[in-house]
């Protein structure tokens, strides 16, 4: 890990663990243990700071996601409580990427990253489309449902509601792709 990278790493912890308004420049130098100047070496500002941390807060959810599928076979329907498990574990990072995408000191950048956030929806519904072997259209729409169920559990954060969201929205899920399969293998 380089240093740059490093400094990203700490001062994405202290964007997910103060949010943005309450993370100073101090909060980054001490979590990283560099000073400022060594902080402004790498970055200009504040905001350039923050795009980086949200590109690296989707890459770590998007690590977290993919790694849970290649850990499943094609015909295994328990991989909806371990995406349930990350949806829950990563609240607090996804309040963090909700609230810097829905800044105002990231308006120049947020057509670019709903542009990367749909992109991501994209590739993790065709992921599933292969693990289950079905048309991603099929399953599209579920894709988006539950994302924006774990953007919106980050923000209110009940666990127990979240997971009665992602149960119903699984158990749709299932039967779509269990009608798929049962009308596939009649009409082969």
């Amino acid at each position: 890990m380089t240093k740059k990278e490093y400094i990203i790493e700490k001062c994405y912890e202290c964007f997910v663990k103060n949010g943005i308004e309450n993370t100073t420049t101090r909060d980054f130098c001490a979590a990283a243990d560099v000073n400022a100047n060594t902080l402004y070496y790498y970055f200009n500002s504040k905001n350039e700071i923050l795009i980086e941390c949200v590109n690296y807060g989707f890459r770590q959810l998007e690590s977290a996601l993919f790694n849970v599928l290649k850990e499943f076979d094609k015909t295994s329907f328990d991989i909806f409580p371990a995406l349930t498990k990350i949806g829950l574990d990563y609240a607090p990072q996804m309040r963090f990427l909700h609230q810097a995408v829905s800044s105002p000191s990231f308006e120049e950048y947020r057509e670019d990253q709903f542009k990367k956030v749909n992109a991501f929806y994209d590739r993790l519904g065709m992921e599933l489309a292969g693990h289950f072997e079905c048309p991603y259209e099929l399953i599209k729409d579920y894709i988006y449902e539950i994302m924006t169920l774990l953007s919106y559990f980050s923000l209110w954060g009940s666990r127990d509601m979240a997971a009665i969201q992602f149960n119903r929205i699984f158990d749709d899920f299932k039967k779509a792709i269990t009608n798929y399969r049962q009308i596939s293998s009649v009409s082969q």
